[in-house]
């Protein structure tokens, strides 16, 4: 069957499939859910993931216009997601790219990216978890080819109609959305649109994810070897159109990995792999780097856990004693799909000074240190962190009622680096930010046992803590770099539980705490990235934190002679999948 035979077919064929488009009757959200549940495209042949095979239209084994049967950027996406990505035409799916498509004007039978749009639109609504990846031009620039390269305002117009549509997602309530540039090579009136479609999407203030895969392709080009490309120049297939293009119609029995391009305007299946897995590692990035705040609060509470023996008990003297010690603590968030997480492992240090006014009142003030060695999920990256802080407590008891209060100020320095991998090449990107942490708690106690020996009540508490990373710049310019704005992550949480104590005469006392935590400041933390070349940030919403989970913590001290000893430890368990453990061990020294 010949190509034109084919597309008579399809001519015939596309009012019924699309007909058969998937209706998607959900509630839109404006906040994006980074649990991504589908990736909904609208593009032309950069983007078709096989219009034309549902159709049978192409050549067996082709369909996508690149090297078949490699999957083009947006599936790779979609796949780096844990998703999987069908034509909306014969599959059920939600590509409604087509090969062809002009952003508004009609070309031939291809439904243009207005028209795939007002048919998702008229089929349903966007719901929490939907990505939408949107691209477009390439066929605007034929027709302006076409037309002898005389008329530049069909260009202009494209480029305001891709804005303008990308503003109609947005008011119709699509969560995320992704667009990018054009690759030009070189052309100049391709380049004049980019700038175009760069300037209408700052001029509306549009929130999107912004790829500037024309970057991305120089890089390509230039650094050919770090991606295993060979062949900047000619065409990975032997058929005049990718289309048709599979492993039997190849240059060399790899050209799918070797040369940049499929036909004289395609990418090859290297090509779209690396597209995909660039933008991928900007859709996650804003949650790899959000595990920094995380991690500070982690050194925050592993800090004031250090001297929480000495803030319930004193040192067993009235009068002054001196402090210290050296503990590790470890942090941990699970990834998922859609999210980059990461372990820390700390060294901390502690000094203190704690004033014992008799047996009921006493304070103290305490320093502390912390040097974090964290890593990314996967070979992802890492983080390092050093973090000083330094505290007050106090301690009061009335009869029964026992009570105990904390402030903390600190601040950090962090460097983070973010690996990208792309195809067979692996990129670093290097940051450095600092941190503030402030942090102040109270609990009262009621003993229901009150001895010499032991005390045993429950006990509720509140805590404020507030951490802010200042905003930073990744140290390069390629195409995966990014800029973040700063973070900011506030709790307020209560807690419940019981508590076991005990302070004797010679400075030997204990504790044993275990408390259920609720969180009470549900809202969630926000996130604010700007990509390289980006005209505009991509802000919005981390998920939310679990708002109940558990808390212990058990510590002992004695004496040795003139000199005492003290150990403790404790830790966060059934957060979600957030996990925190410290352990600390050291001297002291009464006066």
């Amino acid at each position: 069957m010949n190509n034109r035979k084919r597309l008579l077919q399809a001519a015939t064929a596309i009012a019924a499939m699309t007909a058969a488009a998937p209706s998607f009757a959900q509630t839109a959200s404006g906040t994006r859910d980074t649990s991504a549940s589908r990736v909904i495209v609208f593009g032309d042949s950069l983007s078709d993931g096989g219009f034309f095979a549902a159709l049978g239209a192409a050549a067996p084994g082709g369909g996508s216009f690149t090297t078949n049967p490699d999957p083009v950027a947006p599936e790779v996406f979609s796949s780096q997601l844990g998703l999987t990505l069908d034509p909306v035409y014969g599959k059920n799916g939600t590509n409604y790219a087509v090969g062809g498509a002009r952003v508004t004007a009609p070309n031939g039978f291809a439904p243009s990216i207005t028209t795939q749009i007002d048919r998702y639109l008229a089929s349903g609504s966007f719901r929490p978890g939907d990505v939408v990846y949107i691209q477009g031009g390439g066929n605007d620039y034929f027709a302006f080819l076409a037309g002898g390269g005389a008329n530049p305002a069909i260009l202009t117009s494209a480029a305001d109609a891709l804005a303008a549509q990308v503003a109609r997602l947005e008011q119709a309530g699509a969560p995320t959305i992704i667009t990018m540039s054009v690759q030009s090579g070189g052309a100049a009136p391709l380049q004049a649109y980019n700038a175009r479609y760069k300037a209408q999407l700052a001029a509306q203030g549009s929130n999107v994810l912004y790829f500037d895969t024309d970057k991305l392709f120089n890089e390509l080009v230039v650094d050919a070897a770090s991606f295993g490309i060979t062949n900047v120049t000619g065409q990975a297939c032997t058929t005049a159109s990718s289309l048709n293009c599979t492993r039997n119609t190849l240059v060399s029995p790899n050209a799918n990995n070797t040369y940049i391009l499929a036909d004289s305007v395609h990418p090859a299946g290297i090509s779209q792999r690396v597209q995909g897995q660039a933008i991928a590692s900007l859709y996650k990035a804003p949650e790899q780097i959000g595990i920094l705040a995380l991690s500070q609060q982690a050194t925050l509470r592993r800090h004031r856990a250090a001297f929480e023996n000495e803030q319930r008990n004193g040192l067993g003297q009235d009068g002054i004693a001196l402090f210290g010690g050296i503990g590790y603590g470890y942090f941990d968030r699970d990834s998922s799909r859609t999210r980059i997480g990461g372990s820390e492992q700390s060294v901390t240090g502690t000094l203190g000074v704690d004033i014992g006014m008799g047996e009921r009142l006493g304070l103290g003030i305490v320093g502390g240190y912390s040097d974090g060695d964290g890593q990314f999920d996967a070979g992802q990256g890492s983080f390092d962190s050093e973090t000083w802080m330094i505290s007050g407590y106090g301690r009061a008891a009335i009869g029964p009622a026992k009570l105990i209060a904390d402030v903390t100020y600190g601040q950090g320095n962090l460097d983070t680096v973010r690996s990208v991998r792309l195809g067979s090449a692996l990129r670093q990107h290097s940051g450095s930010t600092d941190s503030d942490l402030f942090s102040a708690s109270g609990a009262l106690r009621i003993d229901l046992v009150n001895g010499p020996l032991l005390n045993f009540g429950p006990e509720a508490g509140v805590a404020y803590e507030k951490i802010d990373i200042d905003g930073f710049s990744e140290g390069d310019t390629l195409s995966t770099q990014a800029s973040f704005g700063s973070q900011e992550l506030e709790s307020l949480t209560g807690r419940f539980g019981l508590v076991a104590s005990g302070s004797m005469i010679g400075g030997t006392g204990f504790f044993v705490r275990g408390s259920y935590v609720h969180e009470f400041d549900d809202d969630p933390r926000s996130f604010s990235i700007t990509p390289a070349g980006a005209p505009v940030s991509w802000s919005g919403d981390l998920g939310r934190l679990p708002r109940d989970y558990a808390s212990v913590g058990m510590g002992v001290n004695g004496r040795i002679g003139p000199v005492g000893v003290r150990a403790q430890a404790g830790g966060e368990f059934g957060r979600g999948d957030l996990d925190a453990v410290n352990a600390s061990a050291g001297l002291y020294l009464p006066f």
